[in-house]
Parts: structure tokens; C-alpha cells; sequence
């Protein structure tokens, strides 16, 4: 039986076809560990809003262990999804238009032109995925596991690139390019061109994918691919960075730096910086100024402190210093907030999906 997911414009059953995306994509088996939309952070309870008012993207399951994605839409908001997979996967990416960014562990990769991406993967490596508003996005990408390019298809060493085999002895994460030939770009070109629908579009769909993996194949095995290698985080490193984001969600008004930081769970800077990134889809920095900001906006829109005691509460030095980083982050003033809140106004939104506290009142976990 064929299994696809499709997501249309201004759908919105969005975790339903996430869920469903994930029993059938090799590269997030291992489900979604959280979703950023614009500053929002998105969990199970919270809707998730119409992402593309403009086309559409299919996930079709080609075989198990196997799928293509076909994406040809335009995206209105920022848009950052972290999943991890449970199986070691490979997965090849060609962009026709829009920029995707990606982060694992310290590595990043982006779409370039005439250029196919690729992801190696242990399993539990988290990915994060980064899209921006207001761009049209056409890429196809083909995700796959290491048992099915082994056992279904039965491919031998020799005819596998010897970089792929080294990597996955290692259980690297490693990203990279390599050139697509004229001959590729032509046949990922034909996946937005299916006539029909139905069952002989999902066929055409299969027919593509198959002839597609066998021209990357060829064109990564004759060429020399720029690629970044992981540096490994051991689950004690792990926990050690647990304890991090659980210290900064505790008090994310307090100072931190990464040179204390560093000091306190004997991490390099490197592997603190990367591995919290990795691990939470956002800086250190980024994660407490998200905090931070939440509180500010709770505060200016249910107290009436000034904005010389809020600045207090959330860190900043000088009420200039707060002013300047609230209007960086929500593209309005606090004042604008504070003013909406006495008077009813509509227009400025918070993101309310997640609790927002005092720095008093402790973890929320």
C-alpha cells in the first residue's frame, strides 16, 4: 500500500501530519523534540498556525526505510523544528529555490545552488531545522536508513562512496556537498512536474525517487564533498547540559557567561556552545533572552511596575538596555504593550503557548 502525507495550504492539522510524517521518514523516527515558530515555542497542546497560504508538501513512503519529500511553497514565518532519528539515516537534499539551514551537534549545512546536501546521522543525533518567513521554498529531498540501502536494496561496499561506509563505522554526524550533475538536477526537476494525481502520480513519484538515488549515488562517489564531522557529546555531557538550561530557566535574570559555564561543567567552549544548541535548538544566549523576554511581557501586561523594575527582573542593567532588546525581539515597544494592555487594544501578541514565571518561583520543572 502507497503511504503519503500531504500538507496543503492554510492546513491545519499540522501535529496530525507530523505524526504521520514521522512513522514513515527514516530522518525523524525518533519524533520531534520541539517546534519554534517566529519566538513561539510550540508544544503538543498548543495549535499549530497555517504555515503557507501558497502550495504544498508530500512526504511519500517510497519503501520502508525510504521517502521523498516534495516541498513547493511559500512560507510566512520563521520556522525551526528539532527531531531525532532512531536508526543511522542518510539523507540527500536539492534545493530549486529558498535558503534551509541545518544544525547537529556543531555542524551546519545550507542549500547551495546546484549543489546536493547531505546529512549522515547516528541514531538519537538530534537536527534542527531552520526556514524563513516570506521566502518560496521548492526542494525535494530523499531520506533513508542504513538497513534499507544494506538489506532491501543490497548494496555492497563497492558500490556505496567509501566516505559513507567511514562515517558510518565512526557513528559520525556528518554534513556536507557535493555537485549534482546535470543529469540529477534534471531528474529532482521532474518531481514538480508529475501530470495526474492519484495513484499514477504517487507511482511517478516512486519511479523518480529510485532513479534519482542511483544519479546521487554516482555523483557523490566521483566527487570530493566538502563536509564537517561531529565532535561527540557523551551522555554525561549530556546531563551537564540539562543542568544548564535547568540553572537558567531557574533564575534567567542572573549573569551567565560561557567562560563560568565552562568552569563549572569542565566543557570546552566549543562542546558547550554546539552541544546546547544541538540539544535544545538554540543558543544558551538565545534560550535566555527567549526567557527573558517572556517575562518582560507577562510583567508590562498584567503589573504595574515601571519599566526600571521590570529591566531589574529580567537582567538588563539599564531600562535603555531592556528598550532596545524587547523592540529587537517582538518589533514593538514596551510601552506600546503596557498601553495595549490598559486600554483592550488588539495587535501585539505574546507567545503565551508556554508558562511564563517569576524568577522567584523556581523550575517549571
Amino acid at each position: 500500500m502507497i503511504r503519503k502525507v500531504v500538507i496543503s495550504a492554510n492546513d491545519t492539522h499540522l501535529w496530525e501530519k507530523l505524526d504521520a510524517i514521522r512513522e514513515i521518514d527514516p530522518s525523524i523516527s525518533g519524533g520531534i523534540d520541539h517546534i519554534v515558530l517566529g519566538h513561539r515555542v510550540l508544544n503538543r497542546r498548543t495549535p499549530i498556525p497555517v504555515l503557507f497560504t501558497a502550495g504544498y508538501e508530500e512526504v511519500h513512503q517510497i519503501e520502508p526505510g525510504f521517502c521523498a519529500h516534495i516541498t513547493d511553497a511559500f512560507l510566512e514565518r520563521d520556522w525551526r523544528l528539532t527531531a531525532t532519528s532512531l536508526d543511522t539515516t542518510l539523507r540527500f537534499r536539492i534545493a530549486f529555490a529558498g535558503e534551509a539551514g541545518y544544525v547537529a551537534r556543531n555542524n551546519t549545512v545550507a542549500d547551495e545552488a546546484a549543489r546536493c546536501s547531505f546529512i549522515i546521522r547516528p541514531p538519537g543525533d538530534s537536527l534542527t531545522a531552520h526556514f524563513k518567513s516570506n521566502t518560496e521554498y521548492r526542494y525535494c529531498s530523499l531520506s533513508l536508513n542504513q538497513e534499507y540501502l544494506r538489506t532491501t536494496l543490497g548494496l555492497s561496499s563497492d558500490e556505496m562512496p567509501a566516505a559513507l561506509l567511514s562515517h558510518w563505522e565512526r557513528k559520525e554526524t556528518v554534513m556536507g556537498h557535493f555537485p549534482a550533475s546535470k543529469a540529477a538536477l534534471a531528474e529532482a526537476a521532474r518531481f514538480f512536474s508529475i501530470k495526474g494525481t492519484g495513484t499514477w502520480r504517487d507511482l511517478a513519484v516512486r519511479s523518480i525517487s529510485f532513479d534519482l538515488l542511483r544519479l546521487l549515488f554516482h555523483d557523490w562517489q566521483n566527487a570530493r564533498p566538502r563536509t564537517k564531522s561531529s565532535i561527540r557529546i557523551t551522555p554525561s555531557e549530556r546531563h551537564r547540559l540539562d543542568r544548564i538550561r535547568d540553572q537558567i530557566e531557574r533564575d534567567p535574570a542572573a549573569p551567565i557567561t560561557l567562560t563560568a559555564l565552562c568552569a563549572q561543567t569542565k566543557m570546552s567552549r566549543n562542546k558547550l556552545h554546539f552541544g546546547f544548541k544541538q540539544q535544545f535548538g538554540a543558543s544558551i544566549h538565545d534560550h535566555q533572552t527567549e526567557l527573558r523576554m517572556r517575562i518582560a511581557f507577562k510583567l508590562l501586561e498584567s503589573t504595574t511596575l515601571s519599566l526600571g523594575e521590570i529591566a531589574e527582573r529580567t537582567g538588563h542593567s539599564e531600562p535603555t538596555n531592556f528598550t532596545a532588546a524587547f523592540k529587537k525581539y517582538f518589533a514593538v515597544l514596551p510601552r506600546d504593550v503596557r498601553q495595549s494592555s490598559v486600554t483592550g487594544r488588539a495587535g501585539v501578541a505574546p507567545p503565551r503557548n508556554a508558562p511564563v514565571r517569576d524568577p522567584a518561583q523556581g523550575s517549571r520543572r
